[in-house]
């Protein structure tokens, strides 16, 4: 690029968290939409790409920080779950919880929303405020300079120079690189089939079938009155056999061979079904690493968000929600190290940008560890319901047990329940008056374990009798 003036922040990276994080640094930093670049690899957003997403109520809560207006629009994009179900491959109902367990708000209730429309809302957002999104510009290096600034470097040769760089460029992340070196994450030997389908769930509400048949697990979840999203995960022993970019004629040839697979090994056609409807299919698989201890540069000046410091899996729903909590918790940081609390303009100093990512990291490395163990948990529960009858009933009278005691699965909460604004406050207030975020209180722990010890009790006294009378 020839421009010789710097950019004050550049964003590597157009997917939910790094155009949500342009919208909240216009927000809470009074940056003006021109100060912010956006760098995107992809040609464009178009229409109708395949994939989804569910948000949930911390993810939520960002986007009504950075504009209700823009949380009304999301919302009237995707479509409410209401339900959160639990099935038998041949349709047996195991348990159901109202999705309102997680929040009493409702504009903050659960939603599926198709992963374009939800990329397009936040894209007219940034457009509407100034914000310019750079279309096929992969990231290829970013150099930390001795002034202080960020040469950022692309394919296609040129190059940009920035105060600020902010990494939300996925697992890949070039940016990553100058913070912690070439790192890669680890494929989980789990690959997905997910796609669309143009007809109504039978039942409303996201759906967990698992069998112990096929030796797989799934996800179902609406995204509109007449269209629902499946997600469909099995076993693969290699990284090639988990990956691939589906032609629509692949795509439709792989659903209907699985919608046969599944219907002779005794699923429900409600499950199948929606397979020989299938359109935008996807294949990808499920990588992993542990959360990085370093998200930033001594300096602040580069810093991670989303994917490129945390790679998610997906069983508990919340990848996407925690980069959306990076996003709120970064910004609102900023605002008070470098704008003195919203009172002075964005003045990204390195002692200002290196108290900010100190926060930043201090907050969010334990959080998201905590949540995405959960997740890596959830799925592995998901999978041994699957692989194993006994286990699986065991799980089945857990699951109820929990529901009928906790409104839906304990699991779900500590994610949905999670207040980031409460939470900075919080931090940024002196020793004294601050609380630990997400610290049970003595008698909320005592409580919450001799549910737990009951929940086991119940759970074992039901499987020993079951496994007597099929002894008797």
């Amino acid at each position: 690029m020839s421009d010789a003036t710097e950019a004050t922040v550049l964003i590597a990276g157009a997917g939910i968290g790094g155009l949500c994080l342009a919208l909240a640094l216009c927000e809470h930093c009074g940056l003006k939409g021109s100060e912010i670049e956006v760098y995107e690899q992809a040609t464009a957003f178009t229409d109708s790409a395949g994939g989804a997403v569910g948000l949930y109520a911390n993810g939520l809560r960002v986007l009504r920080d950075i504009s209700p207006d823009l949380l009304k629009t999301v919302r009237a994009a995707g479509y409410d779950y209401l339900y959160r179900r639990w099935f038998r491959h041949d349709g047996t109902e195991v348990a159901c919880a109202r999705e309102d367990a997680l929040t009493d708000e409702a504009e903050l209730q659960s939603i599926g929303i198709r992963r374009w429309k939800l990329q397009k809302a936040l894209f007219d957002a940034a457009t509407a405020a100034g914000i310019t999104v750079r279309f096929k510009m992969r990231t290829s290096g970013v150099e930390p300079r001795a002034d202080g600034r960020v040469d950022v470097s692309f394919v296609d040769g040129t190059t940009r120079t920035a105060r600020v760089v902010f990494g939300a460029d996925g697992i890949k992340s070039k940016v990553r690189e100058a913070v912690v070196g070439d790192l890669k994450a680890e494929f989980t030997g789990v690959t997905c089939l997910m796609g669309a389908a143009k007809m109504a769930r039978p039942v409303r509400g996201i759906c967990f079938p698992s069998s112990a048949t096929t030796k797989n697990h799934a996800c179902y979840y609406p995204t509109g009155d007449a269209e629902q999203i499946f997600q469909i995960y099995f076993p693969a022993k290699t990284m090639d056999d988990a990956w691939g970019a589906l032609t629509a004629e692949e795509g439709r040839l792989q659903c209907a061979e699985l919608a046969e697979r599944l219907t002779k090994d005794g699923w429900d056609d409600a499950f199948a079904a929606p397979l020989r409807q299938a359109e935008s299919v996807i294949r990808v698989g499920i990588f992993a690493r542990e959360p990085l201890d370093k998200w930033s540069t001594a300096n602040g000046r580069i810093c991670l968000i989303g994917d490129a410091a945390h790679p998610p899996v997906p069983y508990i729903g919340q990848g996407a929600m925690m980069a959306m909590e990076d996003v709120g918790v970064l910004a609102r940081l900023l605002r008070h190290h470098c704008c003195k609390g919203g009172t002075q303009p964005f003045a990204p100093t390195d002692e200002a940008l290196a108290a900010a990512t100190a926060d930043y990291e201090a907050m969010r490395i334990p959080r998201v560890r905590r949540i995405l163990g959960s997740s890596h948990t959830l799925g592995k529960t998901q999978q041994l319901r699957a692989d194993s009858w006994w286990y699986n009933l065991r799980r089945e009278w857990t699951i109820r047990v929990q529901v009928a005691m906790h409104g839906t699965l304990p699991i779900m909460k500590p994610g949905a329940a999670y207040n980031f604004v409460a939470d900075v406050a919080s931090h940024l207030a002196p020793p004294a008056a601050a609380d630990a975020p997400d610290k049970p209180s003595a008698s909320g722990a005592s409580t919450l374990g001799a549910r737990s010890i009951f929940a086991g009790l119940v759970v074992a006294a039901v499987a020993g009798a079951f496994v007597a009378s099929r002894r008797g």
